[in-house]
């Protein structure tokens, strides 16, 4: 059975004593047998737009490893893949075509301050809000606590805001699985990143939090009885603050564009693991069209 909320909710602390002999055991792992192949490139080989991947602020996804089937797909389209080395400046989005932000938090998952905070600075925000405003495009995501936290002030700089915790909608859920599922009018189906040239009928997230943001497109709509509950990381627990409408959005700011989700795991590819099964999350979830909605999403951000 999957969990809500897949990321880390299971996840076992083994420590000697001390922060730096503390390691955190989590319970997924990339899926060796997903297909990153991709049979008609959007773009010629390292000829596409450039993909610049955050990794300057503790990235979860980055540090573990868990983004690697998501840019071995980008780079088979086409796409350019490269890092960031430090904190988001001009330099750093100068080399840009796409920004992605994803699993950021204020300090390393394995160091336990308990100071979760935003992990972005005002002047990195002053940087990337006039990036994006002048055309540049931004895919970032917010996941459950302390994920929120950490990229609630990046969201609110282009008028986006995001639930603390984690949240569950049971209107829209698979409940054996812990899902929320979008299909039908809960799909922006006159959307590009739906209605693009791969088919999307029916994707799920695994938790995350809730998003809300006037003026943009929202392409993973929720019900009206979705809720925020508490979420614990590693014996802390956070929320339940604010609430949203979406766990997808997706619009223009200025020139540039942005895409919004309040969970990561659909872009990644990962099997998770318990006591009793094994199951499949994310593209390499044969239930949900995932794999095309992420390469619907970075056409749309691509401008193609």
């Amino acid at each position: 059975m999957k969990c809500l909320s897949c990321l880390a909710f299971y996840a076992m602390v083994i420590s000697t004593g001390c922060a730096s002999d503390t390691e955190v055991q989590f319970p997924m792992r990339n899926d060796p047998n997903f297909t990153t192949q991709v049979e008609k490139p959007s773009f010629e080989a390292e000829k596409g737009p450039r993909v610049v991947v955050d990794q300057g602020h503790n990235n979860f996804f980055i540090t573990t490893g868990l983004i690697e089937p998501l840019l071995d797909l980008l780079n088979s389209d086409g796409y350019r893949i490269d890092f960031s080395g430090d904190k988001v400046d001009l330099a750093t989005l100068d080399r840009a075509d796409i920004f992605l932000v994803i699993t950021p938090m204020s300090s390393p998952y394995n160091d336990f301050k308990n100071d979760f905070t935003d992990a972005y600075s005002r002047k990195e925000l002053r940087v990337l809000e006039s990036w994006v405003r002048e055309g540049g495009s931004l895919i970032v995501f917010s996941e459950h606590f302390p994920f929120d936290i950490a990229v609630s002030g990046l969201l609110e700089t282009f008028g986006i805001s995001t639930s603390i915790g984690v949240t569950i909608d049971h209107d829209f859920s698979n409940e054996s699985a812990g899902e929320i599922v979008f299909e039908g009018e809960r799909l922006a189906n006159s959307h590009p990143i739906v209605a693009g040239k791969r088919s999307v009928t029916k994707v799920a997230s695994y938790g995350g939090s809730a998003l809300r943001g006037d003026g943009y497109t929202n392409i993973l709509k929720l019900s009206d009885h979705a809720m925020n509950v508490p979420r614990n990381w590693l014996g802390v627990e956070g929320g339940p603050v604010g609430s949203g409408n979406s766990q997808g959005l997706a619009g223009f700011y200025g020139d540039g564009r942005i895409a919004a989700f309040g969970d990561s795991n659909g872009f990644a590819a990962m099997i998770f693991e318990d006591d009793v099964s094994e199951d499949f999350v994310g593209m390499n979830d044969d239930a949900y069209d995932w794999r095309n909605f992420v390469l619907n999403t970075f056409d749309w951000l691509s401008g193609s």
